[in-house]
């Protein structure tokens, strides 16, 4: 009808563009009987009930300014004033129903209601008071605009001869005495129209006002300006009734207490709201929203929430909470997202090229589409190093933003949100510890069993929300139906027992029993039907109330909202609108979709992801699983398609942000291997953002779906969980792994990908300790890739092949041949990451054959290099060698703060490998600080974790730590344990230089504990091993000869006057190696070297020389 009325307004404008042509009387004639067809034609409208926002505008002053000016004058003033009002109407999405004299009124939802209708209202309401502050010639004295706005129910139909589309009723009339109450130049809103807006805009509450026609005093708020950033939810109610908070009074203020705790300086707060579905979760916090955005100096807030479609894509929950912050879209190109995230981090961290690499590192870390960022390019690119230096550029953001004000997190749903996400969280959550922040999540209790490590967080509080109360329960009822003059008692009952203290199952047993016509909702004025009620059948559970409801829906509506389940909880018109079979779709869709917004079924968000689209949202998770459940599997499987299909067109540059998410859809549409594809990067994609676990499932998924004679794609496919397994420490999958890729390389008979597959060999033996096969494999890599003339790998093969010589074999000539040669390669490609890595063990080379001080000329020469590049990775790569280096020359202080700095880094990033040895080292340290029951602790910890990610290398040094931290508190059964369990370990990977240090432990305690006959046996061991081999790569070789020289001469052997002599040689020979008088002093007052001293005849003068750098260097 609506447009059919269009067209016969056209058709009369025409006839009236036309009467000079026609004559008057023709056109009169012509006129009439259109004019009385669309009288017809509006007798024929029903009346229908729209939820609007109602603006009134009155210009005061009007009168004695037309008093003052010439009528001419006043005319030309007005409408030119008018035209800039109606045009701020107009811009904010606004109808303008009429002018009545000085004043005007406009609609907001009389054409379909928005989510914003009222936000759009407030906005258009600044903009006519900022038109007419800046009107040209500047209004005239004392003209002002009064407005008041209020939302609510409102009867829409057309009225008059022409047929004019207006809305009547109370909320007309509230909208109109609000504005009659405003003061000059002010904007008073209801409180209908506060609670839809309320964040948004700097609102002040004023004493309730008795309007006329009221009979309850009103609540009014005075609205001054919209404020920068807002955001607010959608609450609940029923036919545009608000229900206070119920029953959640002792909550809301544990929400306080955790915000008052973090501003007066007690760090990081987490509280996590949980409970069931539908429990009150989102609406406590929407409440606490409110409440913090009415503080005189409310803090930043910032806002993500996951959904059941995120669980198995890589940080979409945090992706969600920068598009939210940015105000980005899924439609924005690169570009767009780029700059938007360039911005952001220029203002927080100032600009320059510094700022612009920490955007670029942040928004690739949680997965926006930097692959052709040209500051990342000629950065190191492997898994790890992108991490590291993401978070630290993650965690410098936030540490900005809270240096300049407090800021609130709200993370709702997290139930859903995937496990890379979560675990990126707790690491940059760690890195703000200090910091004034509250982190505010809701989730449903089987997080906890997903993720119990999370309520074991410092400062954190579970919340459980439980269900309301019998009395809260009734008070909700008395709330929700307080337009019933007079609630039955049966019909109070009934919903309680049903709901169980369940809100939203509440709320929805009474929407269904106003749609089932057992309340009548009349106006102001509601009524019930108790022979309605006695006979109705109330489904017992919440999802048959709501199949109940969605069973009595009009078909098209619900074949909609069934659509809509198949795009998942948050869904869009556009997306809709390719699902279905109308020959005009969007028309009849957004009729559909308004009513079932006015059912409360789905509730319309602003800032939609995708631009030219309109965004809605499933008023609760448990409403789109019921509606999914009813889709007809033949129909899903087509709706999926379309769904991927729509996905793929919109997402554009983009659709790599989309890839989990659309190859699910093409599964669930039957195109298996089509889903395979986009499965496979979608795990590629997982493993460069860490999400390893979601990395793993995606790419198993892939590799099912791969038909098995398209061997190239199942190689690539099996190469990236390779790295998958590696990453997460899981040996034994990582060995099937290597074994079918080197099986389809040998199959395909690609050289390329056996040179791959033989690096990867080669890295997997050395970590486990297979020296022999790690040295094969990097053999034969080097071999493939000469031939190949592939020099990165060439270089690569060389320095695995190093590492496993230094580590597993003490071949440390060896060793520093293959480094060198893999240096001298990576300058020749200019491949700075093997460069930097090739340095760092020429180092370690160097360091473990004696000559200490020479080893830190590399460290000091890559460190600023990898500042320069911004590689934070490589930099502590770097620190960690430092630090061993300060460690072996007696400088336990600087030792024990860079291992505690790359200890944390560790930790952040999640690379377990370094952790361990972190902890190790750190272990040590302390004993010589005398912190010995600190050592045990973190050798504990290092041994557990060595254990979990199968290092036998990492365990033996771990071992170790234990052993020498239970030595020294005296517990020396327990530490003749853990060097028997470290020498264990060290032959059966034949390491024979570590095995010396585990029998010296093994002699030192047995010595402590009066077993001498022992002690001797061991002694005898390493008489034997010292006459034969160096002690190269040995952590602490003095220690080995003080425990040889202690135990012979425990038993007056004189064998140990000849060792001690050897050792004071030795001792005597290394310290003259360093030139620099505080390291030798440092060096030299090292526990078992000054034990050694103190054995040398006439030792009180042999130690003050030293101390004066003048005697054995």
């Amino acid at each position: 009808m609506r447009n059919e009325r269009d067209l016969l307004e056209q058709a009369m404008a025409m006839l009236e563009a036309q009467r000079p042509t026609l004559g008057h009387e023709a056109t009169e004639a012509a006129l009439a009987a259109l004019r009385a067809r669309l009288a017809a034609l509006a007798s024929r409208v029903p009346l229908e009930r729209r939820h609007v926002t109602v603006l009134f505008g009155d210009l005061c002053g009007f009168t004695a300014l037309s008093e003052r000016m010439d009528p001419e004058d006043v005319s030309e003033l007005m409408n030119r004033l008018w035209e800039r009002v109606d045009a701020a109407i107009v811009r904010h999405g606004g109808r303008i129903d009429k002018h009545i004299g000085d004043a005007v009124m406009a609609l907001w939802g009389a054409d379909g209601a928005s989510e914003d209708d009222a936000e759009q209202a407030l906005h258009a309401a600044l903009d006519i008071q900022a038109q007419l502050a800046s009107f040209q010639a500047g209004p005239p004295e004392g003209l002002r605009m009064r407005i008041g706005i209020h939302t609510g129910p409102a009867l829409l139909g057309m009225v008059g001869t022409l047929g004019e589309l207006t809305v009547m009723g109370d909320t007309v009339n509230t909208a109109s005495r609000l504005e009659q109450a405003a003061p000059v130049g002010g904007i008073l809103i209801s409180h209908g129209t506060y609670r839809q807006v309320s964040g948004a805009f700097e609102a002040e509450p004023l004493a309730p006002l008795r309007l006329k026609g009221k009979q309850e005093p009103l609540q009014v708020y005075r609205v001054t300006a919209a404020r920068p950033r807002a955001f607010h939810r959608q609450g609940r109610g029923l036919e545009g009734i608000w229900a206070r908070l119920v029953g959640r009074e002792e909550e809301s203020q544990q929400l306080r207490s955790a915000l008052s705790t973090t501003l007066s300086g007690g760090g990081c707060q987490r509280v996590t709201l949980t409970g069931e579905a539908g429990i009150g979760k989102s609406r406590l916090l929407g409440e606490f929203e409110t409440w913090l955005e009415s503080l005189p100096a409310p803090p930043l807030c910032l806002r993500g929430r996951a959904s059941p479609e995120m669980r198995r894509h890589p940080n979409a929950l945090l992706r969600d909470l920068f598009s939210f912050h940015l105000q980005v879209q899924e439609s924005d190109l690169p570009s767009v997202v780029r700059a938007r995230l360039e911005e952001s981090f220029h203002e927080a961290l100032g600009p320059g090229d510094s700022s612009r690499l920490h955007a670029h590192l942040a928004g690739s870390l949680i997965g926006f589409d930097f692959s052709d960022s040209p500051h990342l390019k000629g950065t190191p690119t492997d898994e790890q190093s992108l991490r590291a230096r993401g978070l630290a550029s993650l965690s410098e953001y936030f540490r900005a933003l809270l240096s300049r004000e407090p800021m609130v997190l709200f993370l709702e749903d997290i139930h859903w949100a995937d496990d890379s996400a979560l675990d990126l969280l707790e690491r940059l959550l760690q890195t703000l510890a200090p910091e004034r922040l509250l982190v505010l999540c809701t989730a449903r209790p089987e997080f906890f069993e997903r993720r119990p490590e999370w309520a074991l967080a410092p400062s954190h509080v579970r919340l459980e929300l439980r269900p309301l109360s019998q009395e809260d329960s009734h008070r909700l009822v008395a709330e929700l139906l307080r337009k019933v003059e007079a609630i039955p008692q049966a019909l109070h009952e009934l919903v309680v027992s049903r709901a169980e203290g369940n809100p939203f199952y509440l709320e929805e047993l009474i929407q269904m029993l106003l749609e089932e016509g057992v309340i009548l909702a009349d106006g102001e004025r509601w009524r019930v039907e108790p022979r309605r009620l006695t006979s109705l059948k109330v489904p017992s559970t919440l999802s048959g109330v709501l199949q109940s409801r969605l069973d009595s829906l009009p078909l098209h509506e619900r074949e909609i909202l069934q659509r809509a389940s198949v795009v998942g909880r948050i869904f869009w018109d556009e997306a809709l609108a390719g699902m279905g079979r109308d020959e005009d779709p969007l028309t009849r869709l957004h009729e559909s979709l308004a009513a079932l917004q006015e059912r409360e079924l789905i509730f319309e968000q602003s800032n939609p992801a995708f631009a030219g689209t309109r965004e809605y949202i499933f008023k609760h998770a448990i409403v789109r699983e019921v509606a999914y459940d009813t889709v007809l599997k033949r129909e899903r499987r087509t709706f999926h398609g379309r769904v991927a299909e729509w996905l793929l067109a919109r997402g554009g540059e983009r659709s790599r942000e989309h890839l989990g998410l659309i190859a699910d859809h093409l599964e669930a549409s039957g195109q298996g291997v089509r889903a395979a594809a986009y499965l496979r990067r979608a795990g590629e994609e997982a493993l460069s953002l860490f999400a390893n676990a979601e990395a793993r499932s995606f790419l198993e998924r892939a590799l099912a779906l791969t038909p098995g004679e398209d061997l190239p794609e199942r190689y690539a496919i099996v190469a990236a969980r390779e790295k998958v397994h590696a990453v997460m420490g899981d040996r034994q999958a990582q060995r099937q792994d290597l074994e079918t890729m080197e099986s389809l390389a040998e199959q395909l008979g690609d050289e390329r990908r056996q040179v791959e597959s033989a690096l990867r060999r080669a890295l997997y033996a050395s970590e486990i300790g297979d020296f022999a096969v790690g040295e094969e494999a990097a053999r034969k890599a080097i071999r493939l890739a000469s031939n190949l003339g592939d020099v990165a790998s060439e270089a690569l093969g060389h320095l695995r092949w190093g590492r496993i010589l230094r580590h597993h074999q003490a071949d440390f000539a060896g060793a520093r041949s293959h480094f060198e040669r893999s240096l001298a390669l990576a300058e020749s490609a200019r491949l700075a990451h093997v460069e930097v890595e090739s340095l760092l063990n020429l180092s370690a080379v160097i360091h473990e054959t004696g000559d200490l001080e020479a080893s830190l000329a590399p460290i000091q020469r890559v460190i600023p290099f990898c500042r320069k590049m911004g590689d934070r990775w490589l930099e502590f790569s770097a620190l960690r060698y430092l630090a061993y280096a300060r460690k072996s020359l007696g400088d336990f202080a600087g030792a024990r703060a860079d291992f505690e700095q790359t200890l944390q880094f560790s930790r952040v990033i999640g690379y377990r490998f370094w952790e361990c040895i972190d902890l190790s080292n750190l272990a040590l340290v302390l004993s010589h600080l005398g912190d010995a029951p600190a050592a045990l602790e973190l050798s504990e910890q290092a041994l557990w974790l060595s254990q979990e990610i199968g290092s036998s290398r990492y365990q033996g040094y771990a071992w170790m730590s234990r052993g020498h931290a239970l030595a020294s508190l005296g517990r020396y059964s327990e530490a003749r344990e853990s060097y028997l369990q470290a020498r264990r370990i060290r032959v059966e990977a034949r390491m024979l230089h570590l095995e010396m240090e585990s029998v010296a432990g093994l002699a030192s305690v047995a010595l402590a504990a009066g077993e001498e006959q022992q002690a001797l046996g061991y002694a005898e061991e390493l008489l034997s091993h010292l006459e034969r081999i160096a002690l190269h790569g040995v952590e602490e070789p003095f220690r080995i000869w003080l425990a040889c020289f202690r135990v012979l001469r425990a038993q007056k052997d004189a064998r140990a006057q000849r060792v001690l002599e050897t050792a004071q040689r030795k001792l005597q020979e290394q310290a003259g190696k360093l030139h620099d008088e505080a390291l030798r002093r440092s060096f030299l007052a090292i526990s078992a070297h000054r034990e050694l001293l103190e054995e040398w005849p006439g030792n009180a003068g042999v130690e003050s020389s030293t101390r004066q750098g003048d005697g054995l260097a």
